[in-house]
């Protein structure tokens, strides 16, 4: 028998693990918390079952990662200041089948007292306290805030309850007061 390339399996297991991460991100987001099975995502995954004990340790660490997955800030916070508001509706309004947005798996966890708590918690050290930073020491914690209002709102009606002049593009007057509201909070 050859021996195992570390490099190798090392890349399978990074293979593996983002394969959990992205099938549990679609099963939290149709399903929620509580009525998504471990079952389901490793299928969805194509992997063993015994994996996600592996990677994760269990079902609340893996929603736990699969949120942080797609929660980063990055994107937000190293956008130009100068062209804000235009980069978060861009950002917001994709709808590309590759874009994975956390707003559903944040509404369906709601219901689940282990779930809400996990998410709180993430929401605070990974958005809301970046962004408040970010923004800086005048106003950072309520530009945070409106960010994610706005955000939420916006997420909310162009892909979980869909509105015409959202979907499947934005009314061009519609998508110039979203800009305008994200570029008043980096100004």
């Amino acid at each position: 028998m050859a021996p195992t390339d570390p490099q190798t399996s090392g890349k399978d297991a990074a293979r593996t693990r983002q394969a959990l991460l992205d099938a549990a991100q679609e099963i939290f987001s149709i399903h929620g918390y509580a009525d998504a099975g471990v079952r389901q995502i490793t299928a969805r995954a194509g992997v063993n079952m015994a994996l996600v004990s592996r990677y994760f340790g269990s079902k609340e660490r893996l929603f736990e990662e699969a949120l942080r997955d797609i929660l980063g800030t990055r994107p937000i916070v190293e956008a130009e200041r100068v062209d804000f508001g235009r980069s978060m509706v861009e950002l917001l309004l994709d709808r590309s089948e590759t874009h994975v947005v956390a707003l559903p798996i944040i509404m369906m966890a709601s219901g689940d007292p282990k779930a809400r708590a996990i998410v709180e918690r993430v929401l605070m050290e990974m958005v809301y306290e970046p962004l408040s930073r970010w923004f800086g020491p005048d106003e950072g914690a309520v530009r945070a805030a409106r960010f994610m209002i706005v955000s939420a709102g916006m997420t909310l009606y162009s892909r979980l309850y869909p509105l015409d002049v959202l979907v499947p593009v934005a009314a061009p007057s519609l998508r110039a007061w979203l800009i305008d509201q994200f570029q008043i909070l980096a100004e």
